[in-house]
């Protein structure tokens, strides 16, 4: 009994002074640590989603995207090796950047204002993940190939000093009602 008293005194001594050594550390040290911290913590956990009484997007928005009817499924965004659904029927598929992915249109486009410096197209995505939640998708750019969005999103994550930009496929466009 004494062993396990003694032991778990042991942990959350060590635990204190880690946590006290971190606190004093110089700026100089804490800076990589940080940087790694928030490199490994860069995925944001999503908030709750909002709910059927949620306002509708703004439609002053000349660049959204794919607004019919039924969003689309996210999973139908993902470039993955293995094709899992065939390419868009008209033309060649397009590729995007995906800046971020937000549970409101308002988040969407406070960070499509910090995006607009870099010159590409901007396009919010309606999509709904697998638990049906409405979401919107920001991607930059309108790539012909996988290969040249892949070689946009280094310059694209250093302008805007994002840790990653994944590469996601474009939906077709919608076709006109005329």
């Amino acid at each position: 009994m004494f062993a396990k008293f003694g032991f778990t005194l042991l942990v959350l001594l060590f635990g204190a002074l880690a946590f006290t050594g971190g606190m004093m550390a110089p700026d100089n040290w804490r800076a990589p640590v940080t940087a790694f911290g928030n490199k490994l913590l860069s995925i944001k956990a999503p908030t709750a989603p909002p709910g059927p009484a949620a306002k509708a997007p703004p439609a002053s928005h000349a660049s959204i995207a794919a607004t019919a009817a039924a969003p689309l499924k996210i999973d139908s965004l993902l470039v993955t090796t293995e094709v899992g659904a065939a390419a868009p029927a008209a033309g060649q598929p397009a590729y995007a950047l995906q800046l971020g992915q937000f549970v409101t249109d308002d988040e969407a486009t406070e960070a499509e204002q910090h995006a607009q410096a870099i010159g590409l197209p901007l396009t919010h995505l309606q999509v709904v993940d697998a638990d049906k939640a409405p979401w919107t998708v920001l991607a930059a750019g309108r790539f012909a190939t996988q290969a040249e969005a892949e070689n946009a999103a280094v310059r694209v994550q250093a302008m805007l000093k994002l840790p990653s930009t994944p590469v996601i496929r474009l939906p077709p466009p919608a076709k006109s009602a005329t």
